[in-house]
């Protein structure tokens, strides 16, 4: 798999568009994603919500490979849970508190997506990473993922 660039910002949202737009922002201003990147999301996210239901409520908007330059992940602590529709029910909400926006740009994205739901299964890991200081959060949800990885 190419190398994964993991960024964590801290923020606050009004909506499900507000949130995925810091995280795109991110993401544009590292230089892994082009302007197209936000909007992809935000159309993507419309038709195919990505709440889920986890012990800690997550999401995990992303887009198509274009307008992505460069892998990354950006996660994004929410300091008021922000409500996403169901990824498996999306008449149903969930009041996420972490979003985890992905830029993806090769086929990588089914294993990438299958470590991130191993991790959003995993209570204990996920209310460390809720719970980790922002600066140190880029570097354990590398830990985790790669965990996850070798584990295959």
């Amino acid at each position: 798999m190419s190398q994964m660039k993991y960024f964590a910002i801290e923020g606050h949202a009004k909506s499900d568009f507000e949130a995925i737009s810091l995280c795109a922002q991110k993401l544009k201003k590292e230089g892994y994603v082009t302007d197209q990147f936000e909007s992809n999301c935000i159309n993507r996210e419309k038709q195919y919500p990505t709440g889920l239901p986890t012990v800690v409520p997550v999401a995990m908007p992303h887009s198509e490979a274009s307008g992505v330059i460069d892998n990354a992940i950006c996660m994004l602590k929410l300091d008021q849970p922000v409500d996403f529709r169901r990824m498996d029910d999306e008449t149903q909400l969930i009041n996420a508190k972490m979003v985890f926006n992905l830029a993806l740009k090769d086929t990588s994205h089914m294993s990438v997506l299958q470590h991130l739901m191993g991790l959003f299964a995993d209570t204990n890991k996920m209310e460390d990473i809720y719970n980790t200081d922002v600066e140190d959060l880029p570097r354990k949800l590398e830990a985790y993922i790669n965990q996850g990885e070798q584990a295959d």
